[in-house]
Order: structure tokens, then C-alpha cells, then sequence
């Protein structure tokens, strides 16, 4: 049977796209519109060879943005009374990701054995978070799938629209670090040399510029086969230490230490945070698996260590907020705001505000950071073009002056 790729639009107006088995366009189109979709555009999809498939589904892996489209689709279809099974069996087919198409066949193959929702998906904790499977459960047992896919997927959104504005603020500073480390070692090993044979024949002294330059140049031309290899080697001892318990948790607490970046990373784990107990709350999950969840999926070793003690607290009969006034990570107002929640048996609510509140402050530090960065860049940037065309033309005009004697 052929695939038909489709684009389309959901009921709230946005844009799905993905891919379907069926005998005609006809089909798709009529299929598209029983799931409550608006057709745009259905082409036959050219197929692949098998073994160009087997090559791909090696390397292809479910990202964010798969598993978003698939909750919301998934949402979809159970809302609109759809039974599960046929619902995993649309997704199979319409779904363009290998490895996810993989795993909703596996999925079906559990449920059909007698494995329920959340237990078989369990099976793929590198694709679905214990959040993401805690939450579902809590659906499955209160009756509430529906509305607990839909919390998950607006989670799942707003943590990767966070994780985007992150990431174009550092992304710039990076590309521009590095384009000056390899231009370091390019003019060290091809310009440098050129330039020491001259000065080295003329005998003039030389400044404290040009020695720095020269040196590192020696060392890197004639030790090349230690400068580089150690390099090398400190690269992949800073990475076997950082994905040790003890390198992680120390560098988890640099994070936090940053003069720039760390009160973002502060903000950053509160949002997950607040968010994760505003949906896992309203989901029914219970509060010591909720503080046991969200320890786990924080996302810092540091917030990690307090909560699970939280949680110790909280099972003595504490309540959160008391508990998280004793935590310094925590900053006053997150602990007080949960305080009013807990009085008013309103946490999920408080807990959203929160997040609202920490979701416009972590885009405004981003925006700031950005601002703020490209100047310091640019700074350090001419900095390091400065030191190369003194340590240049220093001794040239030194040059100039002996032979005008």
C-alpha cells in the first residue's frame, strides 16, 4: 500500500504533518477529516529502498518535536472516543520517524499481551521520561488520559521553546571561541615561523607581544606530538569526569555558581520545576512521587539532592513550602507562593504562575544575555586581533627604524 505525506491543520489551527498508508489520496483526505484535521496537501511519498532504510533507521532517533506531535495527536484521538489501539495504529502509519514507528508497533504488541499503557512505554525510557510515564499512569488510573496527554504536550512545548532561546543565546559565543582557537593555532604553525625566521636574522630585540607569540609558536611547531595529544587527553578526562556521579554533581554546582549563566540555570531548573508540579498535580499523581519524579527529571544534581530530602521532610508531615525555606537553592518567593497554594488548596495553580512567571523571566534573561554578549565578544575578539598585529608589526617598525639609521 502506498504512503501519502500530508500536511494539515488541527481544530486550535496548527500545523500537523506526517504521513499515511492508504490506497488513495481520497483515503487520506477522508481519514485526515475523521480525526478532526483540516487537509492542505497530500502527495504520494517515493519509497525507499530497503536497505537505504536500514541504514537510516540506524541513526535516526525520536526527537522533541515527535514526541510533542505524537501526545497531541494521540490527545486527539482519544478525546474524539477513538480506542487506543486504533489510535497507536494511526500513529504508526502516519508517523515519519523510524524509530518512533518502531516503538508505537512494540507498544501495540504489549497492550495487545495484557501490558497497559504506561507499563509499556516504560520499556523506552530513553525516549519517554519517568514524568512522561508517571503522567500517564496517573491518566490511566483517574480516568483522565485525555486531558493528562494534552498537560504533557504543553509541557513538553514549553520546555523545548526554553530550551531554544537558550540555546541561540550561547550559540553565538561558542561558534565565535572557536573560530579564535583554530585561528590561534593557524597563525601559531603557519604565519608565526615565517615571521621569527625575519626578526631572528635582523637582531633586534624583540616585545613582550612578539616573545609571547614566538614561544607558544615554538612549542606548538616542535612539540606538536605532546600539545596535541594532551589536548586531547584533557578533553576526554573533563568528559569521563562529567559523566561520573561526583563530575556531574561538582559541575552542576558550577552552574549554579556562573557570574552570567548561573542565576539563568537557577531560573531554568525552577520553571522545570513549577511546571513539572503544576501538570503532575493536576494530573492526580500523588505530592511524595511527585517531589520523587521531578527530582529525577530536574535536570541539576544540586535541586536534585534537596528535593529528594524534601520529599524525606514532607513524609514526616511537613509541609513543601516550610521545607523549602530550609533549601537555599530555592529562592523566597518560590517557597512562599507554594505556601499560599498549599493554604488555599490551589498548588497546581500557584505552582502555573510561578512557571509563567519564571518562563518570561528566563526569555528576558536570554534576550538580555544576548544584547550583553556580543559586545563583550566583540571586545575580546579585538583583544586578540590587537595581540597578533602588535606581536606582528612591532618589530617591523623596529625593522624600519634600524635600517632609516
Amino acid at each position: 500500500m502506498p504512503k501519502f505525506r500530508y500536511k494539515a491543520r488541527s481544530e486550535a489551527g496548527k500545523a500537523l504533518a506526517g504521513a499515511i498508508d492508504a490506497a488513495s489520496e481520497q483515503a487520506v483526505i477522508r481519514q485526515l477529516e475523521e480525526m478532526g484535521y483540516t487537509p492542505i496537501s497530500v502527495h504520494e511519498e517515493k519509497r525507499l529502498a530497503k536497505k537505504d532504510i536500514n541504514l537510516f533507521e540506524k541513526f535516526e532517533k525520536v526527537k522533541s518535536k515527535d514526541l510533542v506531535m505524537m501526545t497531541r495527536q494521540m490527545h486527539s484521538l482519544i478525546r474524539a472516543g477513538i480506542p487506543i489501539m486504533t489510535a497507536l495504529r494511526i500513529l504508526e502509519q502516519q508517523s515519519d520517524n523510524r524509530a518512533l514507528v518502531k516503538i508505537l508497533a512494540q507498544v501495540q504488541e504489549d497492550i495487545a499481551g495484557g501490558t497497559s499503557f504506561s507499563d509499556s512505554l516504560r520499556k523506552f525510557p530513553k525516549v519517554f521520561s519517568d514524568l512522561y510515564v508517571n503522567t500517564v499512569l496517573a491518566g490511566e488510573t483517574g480516568g483522565a488520559l485525555p486531558e493528562v496527554l494534552d498537560r504533557l504536550a504543553s509541557l513538553l512545548e514549553a520546555e523545548a521553546e526554553t530550551r531554544r532561546g537558550v540555546k541561540s543565546a550561547v550559540r553565538y559565543p561558542m561558534i565565535a571561541m572557536i573560530i579564535m582557537v583554530i585561528a590561534f593555532f593557524i597563525l601559531n604553525m603557519m604565519v608565526i615561523p615565517k615571521f621569527a625566521m625575519i626578526y631572528g636574522k635582523v637582531g633586534i630585540a624583540l616585545p613582550l607581544p612578539t616573545r609571547i607569540l614566538m614561544t607558544s609558536s615554538y612549542i606548538i611547531n616542535h612539540y606538536y606530538y605532546i600539545v596535541f595529544p594532551s589536548i586531547a587527553v584533557l578533553i576526554l578526562v573533563f568528559v569521563i569526569f562529567s559523566k561520573t556521579k561526583y563530575g556531574h554533581y561538582q559541575l552542576d554546582k558550577l552552574k549554579l555558581k556562573l557570574p552570567i549563566f548561573g542565576p539563568l540555570f537557577t531560573k531554568l531548573a525552577m520553571f522545570r520545576f513549577t511546571k513539572m508540579l503544576a501538570t503532575l498535580e493536576r494530573s492526580g499523581v500523588p505530592i511524595l512521587k511527585i517531589i520523587e519524579i521531578i527530582s529525577m527529571t530536574v535536570g541539576n544534581d544540586i535541586i536534585s539532592e534537596q528535593l529528594m530530602s524534601l520529599r524525606s521532610e514532607v513524609r514526616d508531615g511537613k509541609g513543601i513550602s516550610v521545607s523549602l525555606m530550609k533549601k537555599p537553592v530555592f529562592p523566597p518567593m518560590v517557597s512562599s507562593m507554594l505556601g499560599v497554594g498549599e493554604e488555599t488548596g490551589r498548588l497546581d495553580e500557584m505552582a502555573e504562575s510561578i512557571a509563567y512567571y519564571y518562563d518570561e523571566e528566563i526569555k528576558y534573561m536570554v534576550a538580555t544575555l544576548t544584547d550583553l554578549i556580543e559586545p563583550i565578544l566583540t571586545v575580546v575578539i579585538a583583544g586578540g586581533v590587537l595581540l597578533f598585529a602588535l606581536a606582528i608589526f612591532l618589530p617591523m617598525w623596529d625593522m624600519i627604524s634600524v635600517a632609516r639609521r
